[in-house]
């Protein structure tokens, strides 16, 4: 794509308290995924999205600096002061590790266990509190960077985060799971990648993402994470959330294999004709 100034919105939502000038006691959401981006602004007081955009872009983070840069220069909402700005990027590269046990020193040697670094990434790392975990993931360096130089205001971005969509969700998560004294396992579904997630007596005991093309695929990888976990499917239930268009045909084939198959709401989404998206997770995150 050559140029995305002219790129319209392939969902939007705007509520009808929705009130620009106090954008100030708002939060900005930006969400960055291998087909698009979106953008958001959340009241904490009402605890809802008023206003929403999400667009498709094929192979986003390959897009070119100067299209984006372009297509940044001309949304509005970017010349408004807000109470923070949190931006989450989705992507399969990552890797968790218990908190105790890093050291930031260390934090490339731990990512380069699972992937490369490669020049154009930039490598980041965070505590995810709730879970007493670390995350170490990659996100690229240029898009980064860009969102970055629309906040260069110190007061500004001492209120700006940016988390990967594996520590959106698992602190969503949390608050499902904090009063369970059991074994469940999550499946949150995208459309193009899924995240399986397995918690074991209010511990996290294994989180990772896929890449999927088929409705098979998504049986294929939580039965191996139930396999290689020593998991009995018959008591170790799967709850479902998210989106795809092929949610029911998988939801048939997971509960061909899996006694208790169970559909969970993880966030709150502004109308029914939004879809579910792990940057309305960005609710949970501090």
């Amino acid at each position: 794509m050559s140029s995305l100034i002219n790129l319209q919105p392939i969902e939007s939502y705007t509520s009808d308290s929705y009130v620009p000038s106090q954008n100030n006691l708002k939060e900005m959401w930006f969400g960055c995924y291998t087909d698009g981006f979106c953008y958001a602004i959340f009241d904490g007081h009402l605890k809802q999205i008023v206003k929403y955009h999400s667009f498709e872009v094929p192979d986003f983070y390959q897009v070119r600096s100067t299209t984006f840069q372009e297509f940044l220069d001309g949304i509005d909402v970017f010349i408004n002061d807000f109470k923070s700005i949190k931006i989450v990027f989705e992507n399969p590269f990552y890797t968790l590790m218990p908190a105790a046990l890093f050291d930031e020193d260390e934090a490339s040697s731990y990512f380069n266990l699972k992937y490369s670094l490669v020049e154009t990434d930039q490598l980041l790392n965070q505590r995810i509190p709730d879970f007493g975990a670390q995350i170490i993931y990659s996100v690229q360096k240029h898009i980064l960077n860009l969102l970055l130089s629309k906040f260069t205001e110190s007061s500004i971005r001492e209120r700006l985060k940016v988390y990967h969509h594996a520590h959106a969700l698992l602190s969503g998560l949390y608050y499902q799971t904090n009063h369970l004294n059991t074994e469940v396992c999550y499946v949150n579904l995208c459309e193009k990648t899924f995240d399986v997630v397995l918690i074991k007596n209010s511990g996290l005991h294994f989180c990772n993402t896929y890449n999927f093309n088929n409705p098979v695929d998504v049986l294929y990888f939580v039965m191996h994470a139930y396999h290689s976990n020593q998991l009995n499917p018959e008591v170790y239930d799967c709850y479902v959330s998210g989106k795809n268009t092929h949610l029911m045909e998988i939801k048939a084939l997971l509960f061909t294999y899996i006694k208790n198959i169970r559909d969970i709401e993880l966030m709150h989404v502004p109308s029914p004709g939004i879809h579910s998206s792990t940057l309305f997770l960005l609710q949970h995150c501090v």
